[in-house]
This record gives C-alpha cells, sequence and structure tokens, in this order.
C-alpha cells in the first residue's frame, strides 16, 4: 500500500483513506474526545457552526487564534474541562474546513503528532492507499502540518506503506527532526505567541501521546461528526 502527502487540500480527489492534519491545532482536538466529548463535529466556519449548535452542545474553535464571540472555547489543547458527556461543535480557519475537502474519501481521519501512531495504525486497518491531508495556513503550505505528515508517514512507512510521490519524501525528511523546533518556527506558532497562546505549541508538539483517533462518522446537516 502507498500514501502520499498533500501540502494543501485537493477537494474531490479522495477516495480511499484521509487523514486530515492541522497540528496547530484543529486536529489536536482529538483531546476533547479523550476528555470524555460524546462527538466532535466540524464546520466549515463560525456562522455554520453557531447553526449546527443543539441544545447542550459546546461552541470551540478561533478566528485568527482567538475564540469568536459567543463560543464556549477556543481550539486550544489545553481547554478541555466541561466536555464529559457533551458534543463539541468546532470551527476553525483551516482545519476543519480541510477535513470537508477531504469528503469523498471512504475513510476520514484527523491526526496529530499526539495520535500519530494510533492514527497510522488506524489506516492500515482501512486496508486503502492513504492521503496526508495538510490543512495549510490560509491557502499556504504549512511547515507544521508538512513536518506531522512526515511523522504519521514514519510509523504507516514502519507498517509496510511506501511513500510516493515527491512531498511524501520531503514530509519524512522533516520529520528527522524533533518535534518542537520545527513546530516552533512555523507560522501557525508565531501567530499562536502573538495573541499570548504559545503554550499551545508545546502542547501540539507532543508526540505518541494517546491513542484516541478522531473518525468520521457521516454529516449532521452540513457538520461533519467524528467520534473516537
Amino acid at each position: 500500500m502507498r500514501f502520499r502527502v498533500d501540502p494543501l487540500p485537493l477537494p474531490g480527489t479522495y477516495r480511499g483513506t484521509a487523514i486530515v492534519v492541522d497540528v496547530i491545532r484543529a486536529t489536536t482536538a482529538a483531546l476533547y474526545l479523550k476528555a470524555g466529548a460524546t462527538a466532535l463535529v466540524l464546520a466549515r466556519g463560525a456562522e455554520a457552526a453557531r447553526a449546527l449548535r443543539q441544545d447542550g452542545e459546546l461552541l470551540a474553535g478561533e478566528v485568527g487564534g482567538l475564540p469568536p464571540e459567543g463560543f464556549d472555547l477556543g481550539n486550544s489543547p489545553r481547554e478541555v474541562n466541561g466536555v464529559v458527556g457533551k458534543a463539541v461543535v468546532m470551527a476553525t480557519t483551516n482545519g476543519t474546513r480541510a477535513a470537508h475537502a477531504a469528503l469523498g474519501a471512504r475513510h476520514i481521519l484527523l491526526g496529530s503528532l499526539q495520535n500519530a501512531q494510533a492514527v497510522a495504525e488506524k489506516a492500515r486497518e482501512t486496508g486503502e492507499e492513504v492521503h496526508l491531508v495538510c490543512a495549510g495556513k490560509e491557502g499556504q503550505m504549512a511547515l507544521d502540518d508538512l513536518y506531522t505528515a512526515g511523522v504519521i508517514g514514519k510509523r504507516l512507512k514502519a507498517l509496510g506503506f511506501s511513500p510516493e510521490g515527491e512531498m511524501a519524501h520531503l514530509a519524512l525528511f522533516l520529520a528527522e527532526n524533533p518535534s518542537f523546533p520545527v513546530l516552533s518556527s512555523s507560522e501557525a506558532a508565531k501567530a499562536l505567541v502573538g495573541v499570548g497562546l504559545g503554550e499551545d505549541v508545546a502542547e501540539c508538539a507532543r508526540v505518541d501521546v494517546h491513542g484516541v483517533v478522531p473518525r468520521f462518522l457521516g454529516m449532521r446537516g452540513e457538520g461533519m461528526v467524528f467520534g473516537g
């Protein structure tokens, strides 16, 4: 089996297994499910999230790194209190849009550094070719996502997958470096530091710390529902 790395989403092109990566910070939000949330519902944007929210559910997400007005949570991986037994409806600038771009794939998973080994193993279980879909940052390739795709790619390679294409090989090359310095040098990290959330970068840089893999279960209106 093979895996490819897309530095930016290619909507409408995915048929096998897509692993969506927005490590700072949307796909690290697997922590909501780890902390006891019943589901993670991904909306394309803040207004769509407001429309999707049902009674008793929480709104989470960011615009410019900060929670939109009326949201219960940002999307900081350090901010997971109060989610037990509740669905979390989330909208972010890049990550939730990237997940929607992967629609059409038979299997959609959310990957991060924190669940790198677990998401690679879950992808292998599908028996499909894997596409690592990097969210990027506002339409530009993102170092942090490409690096994370490489870390997951290393684990896929150890499980018998072959990299295909120069971006997969570039990602694997980047993955030979330690996580925190790479993530810290990314534009996404610098933006978080600028709004006082630099501590999130260290949390997102932790590798293989849990086994929760959000997987796409189906649509709820215009929201993508993920469970652990």
